[in-house]
């Protein structure tokens, strides 16, 4: 706890909370809420911690305080300062004027600098200008009521969050802080991964923190700060931190990664705008950027929200034309076709599809090929066109299982086992549930139990051809190991397939097998039936 005299432990403290507090407003928290942080790790009474979260030392305030009485007889020292915010334990009671001032300098409610018990030992009329000390509509971070007369568009709402703010409030700084004690002893160490997590996602960017060096963590810090400039050991950072949320993405989805990416994308993309940076090295950062664009669009497209899935892909292809990659482009192409079918936009799946063919064509990448025609087959197989697609998916099979050397890191997942299991897809679109259950069984032997949401998609379609086959007791069984895998991976995807497998079950309600399974699902948090939504 602060003393009346700056210490140097005061001083300290003063410049952590600074730290701290600037980067909460960078990303959007108000005075109010910045003071509510800071009450986790300090002691000390609302009114210090107010100081606290706006930075300034007591000599500070002390000058404010005194600039706003023109008439000098405020002459507030700093030492006096010190004693009301002692109070109740040690110092003397604020007077009620002198609270309507640091209010306004705070830009905060009279209220909000006092305790409820401290509140109620001032007289009637003092409590009234506490309550008439309302300076809140100052603090620019503060949300402004809805304008029913002019209400926000989708563009203006789109617009509005692209500045860069990551979903963190003040729930989630308490989680973090409390994640940072438990991860790290060392107080310099605990005040960088507080800095490095709020820039990238809050406490579910602590495991992408794990994977890097001390060195690497000062270097990205610094950077984020403006105080270092991008080099290539910075450049070689955000490349395997990216690599690793890739993984990371087959393990746990979308739900805890996305904020993780949106804000390693921010980053990014402010270093590309802000620094002047060697051709060589700015052509690096953009292609990890396109990347992190066209990850954030699969995460958002995991979560069914198509429309925002599509923001994110084509800033992708823009910054990938920009580098004139053929291989990111025609990878953006691709994800792009497939956002657009499941909108059942199926020109627009041909058109990607053969923009994929047109850019794998310069590219020198293999993998590219097995893309492109899986996208034709897929559109062949939601118009209906069971010939066509069983040729496109053969073609791309073969392709899948060509020799591959010096292939891009994010093409990883392409292999002929991926193809294989998409072929299950096209048949459930084509309503063969007797071909589903011919190959299932055999692709779900193959599917490595690490990708879980691969695993589970093979399984809910496997138990809706199931269902059509009114083999009921193995139907169930199939949906009730891909309802444990929804407890270990967020995929909206692979819940709207359970749900959609689970409708065909929907005559069998009242049987054993059933009843258990829609007891299963309720214990992962699922509606037994319905839209693909969590209970």
């Amino acid at each position: 706890m602060e003393v009346v005299w700056m210490s140097g432990e005061s001083y300290r403290a003063l410049l952590r909370a600074r730290s701290w507090s600037r980067h909460l407003r960078e990303k959007g928290f108000t005075w109010d809420q910045i003071a509510e942080v800071l009450a986790l790790t300090h002691e000390v009474s609302p009114l210090r911690l107010y100081r606290l979260a706006h930075g300034r030392t007591g000599a500070d305030v002390a000058a404010l305080v005194n600039d706003a009485d023109p008439a000098g007889t405020a002459a507030l020292r700093d030492s006096r300062l010190y004693d009301y915010e002692g109070w109740p334990e040690t110092g003397r009671r604020p007077p009620a004027r002198l609270l309507a001032v640091l209010a306004e300098i705070y830009e905060t409610t009279a209220r909000s600098l006092l305790s409820e018990a401290v509140v109620t030992s001032y007289e009637a009329a003092d409590r009234v200008l506490l309550d008439d000390a309302d300076f809140r509509h100052l603090d620019v971070n503060r949300p402004t009521p809805p304008d029913w007369d002019s209400r926000v568009t989708a563009k203006t709402d789109a617009d509005r969050t692209s500045v860069g703010r990551t979903a963190v409030d003040a729930a989630s700084c308490m989680r973090l802080l409390r994640a940072i004690d438990v991860e790290e002893a060392d107080v310099k160490r605990r005040e960088l991964l507080f800095e490095l997590a709020l820039a990238f996602g809050g406490s579910r960017a602590l495991d992408l923190m794990r994977i890097l060096t001390l060195e690497e963590k000062e270097r990205l810090a610094g950077v984020l700060r403006n105080t270092w400039r991008t080099d290539e050991a910075t450049v070689r950072t955000f490349e395997k931190m990216t690599l690793n949320a890739r993984q990371a993405d087959d393990v746990s989805g979308p739900a805890k990664l996305l904020p993780v990416i949106r804000g390693q994308r921010v980053a990014v993309g402010k270093l590309l705008a802000r620094e002047s940076i060697a051709p060589t090295l700015r052509d690096r950062l953009l292609d990890t950027y396109t990347q992190l664009s066209q990850l954030a669009g699969f995460l958002t497209y995991d979560l069914r929200d198509y429309a925002a899935a599509e923001r994110p892909l084509h800033d992708g292809l823009r910054s990938a034309l920009e580098l004139g990659d053929p291989t990111l482009i025609a990878y953006m192409h691709y994800w792009l076709g497939r956002v657009a079918a499941d909108q059942h936009r199926i020109a627009s799946v041909v058109d990607h599809a053969f923009a994929v063919r047109s850019w794998a064509a310069r590219s020198p990448s293999k993998l590219l090929a097995p893309l492109h025609e899986t996208l034709f087959s897929l559109a062949c197989a939601v118009e209906g066109n069971t010939a066509a697609s069983a040729r496109a998916h053969e073609s791309a099979l073969v392709s899948a299982g060509a020799p591959k050397e010096n292939e891009r890191e994010f093409l990883y997942w392409v292999s002929p086992t991926v193809v294989k299991s998409r072929r299950t897809a096209l048949l459930v679109r084509l309503n063969q549930p007797g071909q589903v259950i011919k190959t299932a069984e055999h692709q779900l032997a193959e599917i490595d139990p690490k990708f879980k949401r691969r695993r589970g998609m093979m399984l809910t379609r496997y138990a809706r051809a199931l269902a059509q086959a009114k083999e009921i007791p193995e139907a169930a069984a199939k949906l009730t190991e891909a309802a444990h895998l929804t407890r270990q991976h967020s995929s909206a995807r692979l819940t709207d397939e359970m749900n959609q497998a689970r409708a065909r079950l929907e005559p069998w309600t009242n049987t054993t097998y059933v009843r258990q399974l829609d007891e299963t699902l309720r214990s992962c948090g699922l509606t037994p039936a319905g839209p693909g939504i969590r209970a």
